[in-house]
């Protein structure tokens, strides 16, 4: 006669060991795993001790302004690229982006506000993908690049709140 399953019996939800992509699948995914989505780890010696690798990096918003400030606008180019990337690499079922296109986008006068708007839409996905409640405004990214460049500080706040609510979320599946 089997004896009746206690919860705290119940195995862990899976831990994705995938090398190439995080495991941030929307609505399905959060599913199957009872509204949680998983965290990303890789394979290495580190998944059995635990640990866990964020996608993306938390940067100071207004580092990323005088950075950009500082080397004339260089800056603002790589770190356009890398989080371009690190929103590809979050959620690449639901954000489908060139990085390098976006960047280039952004030399170029009014592709460079189609590109931030289109960067604000990402950031949207990606946070909904987790069920956070943030949200970015397309318009105000814009509006940033008359206000002394405020949109690095815009975006960036926005990308450190997804890091943030991507750690709360690993740290609750891995009670």
């Amino acid at each position: 006669m089997a004896s009746p399953v206690n919860s705290e019996d119940q195995p862990k939800p899976a831990v994705y060991e995938k090398a190439a992509s995080p495991p941030w699948g929307g609505a399905a995914l959060a599913a199957a795993q009872g509204g949680v989505p998983a965290t990303y780890q890789p394979q290495s010696s580190s998944v059995q001790s635990g640990a866990r690798r964020r996608v993306g990096m938390k940067r100071g918003a207004w580092a990323v302004w005088w950075l950009s400030a500082l080397t004339l606008g260089i800056y603002y180019l790589v770190w356009y690229y890398k989080i371009n990337a690190e929103l590809r690499a979050f959620a690449p079922e639901v954000i489908d982006v060139n990085p390098g296109k976006a960047t280039v986008a952004q030399i170029l006068p009014i592709f460079s506000w189609v590109s931030l708007a289109h960067t604000s839409a990402r950031l949207n996905d990606a946070h909904r993908a987790i069920n956070s409640p943030v949200r970015v405004s397309g318009g105000m990214s814009i509006l940033g690049t008359f206000w002394f460049n405020s949109q690095t500080r815009y975006l960036q706040r926005r990308l450190n709140s997804l890091w943030d609510a991507q750690d709360t979320i690993s740290a609750q599946t891995h009670r």
